[in-house]
């Protein structure tokens, strides 16, 4: 079977990856302040991927302004039926000017795609998509049925996310694959069984009404720029150590940490600074690192303003305000964690500043799974048989929204989060892309899969 499934993915590859690059020409930023048609194109466009592959369910769910796409292939009811989930929005262009080509103007370089999108994650919808058409072709009556759900709102936090749940009970499955993760490297599979949640929080501090000349005023009045430094400071000790009274977790477990410590010892500093392009210390022992990542909190601040770097000069500013953004590993609750945070950042708040603390909408609760489950354990051989290497069971540092709220929602429902970005993938930063040789390992892998279903 695993030869009909590589002659038929060699046969039809090249139209998928010129699906994705009419995919990734699309702008289809979720943020406010962009675009919001280009959503809608995409929506659309993936909407009519499914209409005229014959899928045999096609429809619109959630938000109208950034509608998510269900469809269903039927297959044997006897088999376990899974949920195929991915998200066609994507993150801002960023610096268009250190962009090699154009973001939305999909190029080939050295085996890679480039272009935003391209690997974060419209590569997930391809993986997806020509996987359950090739387990179709190939599988016959042993192909399961294929449930898709392909978001449009999670790169700005999923907001409309519960009621998108509580729209369609359809999406209940025998187990959920979810697309839009990371490999260790281009030629090592990975799959993630846990993330850390997020909220993020906006703090602005204010000293008066309009900014005033710094000669004739600064002195006896507060600096608002120094002041907030002063509770952004607070945050960490000079290690980078939380210094904010955060819940305990619960360790993880036996197996998990012997994972880690396998993979600690097979990436070192070396290769992690070359891959983050590191130019200061890190601040987790090199055997830590990963526990670090994976299974710690981390407080950073993503954005501050006070002024303008283009037009400075000699101004005393009257508000400073940044955005920061909290990580929460398995076990924490996220609503102490908020709390102890908010108490923390009043705490130490200088010269009567006022203080103002907004909370993000679309905040997301850490998730873990369990590994020993019969669906992990056939992906994991499946994966080894399309890459030709042993997969690697790792955590992940980031946040899915729909991860947690999947489990949340349907509590027996096993998830396997895989993906197809590697090192040099750079989502979310300029110059994003997307390896094709991992790319159709990856769709390689999730039509075994499907094959694995029919197998006792």
């Amino acid at each position: 079977m695993q030869k009909q499934i590589e002659n038929e993915l060699n046969a039809v590859y090249g139209g998928y990856v010129e699906i994705l690059k009419d995919l990734v020409k699309i702008p289809s930023v979720s943020f406010d302040g962009f675009e919001k048609s280009h959503i809608k194109k995409c929506a659309y466009t993936v909407f009519e991927l499914f209409k005229k592959n014959n899928f045999d369910e096609v429809r619109f769910l959630g938000s109208t302004s950034h509608p998510a796409v269900f469809a269903k292939l039927n297959g044997n009811p006897d088999l376990p039926s899974m949920l195929l989930y991915a998200h066609y929005d994507v993150q801002p262009p960023m610096r268009e000017n250190l962009w090699l080509s154009p973001a939305f103007e999909p190029q080939i370089r050295a085996g890679r795609l480039y272009g935003r999108g391209a690997a974060d994650d419209k590569a997930g919808i391809i993986v997806h998509l020509a996987a359950a058409l090739i387990a179709k072709k190939t599988l016959g009556k042993n192909c399961p049925t294929l449930n898709f759900l392909i978001e449009g709102e999670e790169e700005c936090g999923s907001p409309n996310l519960e009621n998108l749940l509580k729209e369609c009970k359809s999406l209940k499955s025998s187990a959920a694959i979810i697309c839009d993760s990371s490999n260790r490297s281009e030629t090592t599979p990975s799959i993630v069984n846990s993330l850390r949640g997020m909220l993020a929080l906006e703090i602005e501090v204010k000293s008066m009404e309009k900014p005033l000349h710094s000669g004739a005023w600064s002195g006896p009045i507060p600096d608002v720029a120094q002041g907030l430094s002063h509770i952004l400071a607070s945050l960490t000790d000079k290690n980078g150590n939380i210094k904010v009274k955060l819940p305990k977790t619960p360790p993880p477990a036996k197996d998990i940490l012997e994972s880690i410590a396998k993979i600690s010892k097979s990436y070192g500093y070396a290769e992690l600074k070359k891959e983050c392009a590191l130019k200061s210390n890190f601040l987790a022992k090199e055997k830590d690192f990963f526990k670090s990542l994976w299974r710690l909190p981390s407080i950073t601040v993503t954005a501050m303003e006070a002024g303008n770097r283009k037009n400075a000069g000699n101004v005393l500013q009257n508000s400073a305000w940044a955005r920061v953004s909290i990580r929460i590993p398995p076990g924490m609750d996220v609503e102490k964690v908020l709390k102890s945070t908010q108490k923390h950042i009043e705490n130490a708040c200088p010269w009567g500043l006022e203080l103002s603390i907004k909370i993000e909408e679309g905040s997301s609760n850490p998730w873990e799974t369990k590994i020993d489950h019969k669906f992990f354990k056939k992906m994991l051989a499946a994966m080894e048989k399309g890459y030709g290497k042993k997969a690697l069971i790792t955590g992940c540092g980031a946040s899915i929204p729909m991860v947690a709220a999947l489990s949340e929602t349907f509590k027996d429902m096993p998830i396997l989060l895989t993906g197809v970005e590697d090192p040099e993938s750079n989502a979310h930063g300029e110059n994003e892309s997307v390896s094709l040789a991992l790319l159709k390992k990856a769709i390689l892998s999730e039509a075994l899969f499907f094959a694995s279903l029919g197998e006792k």
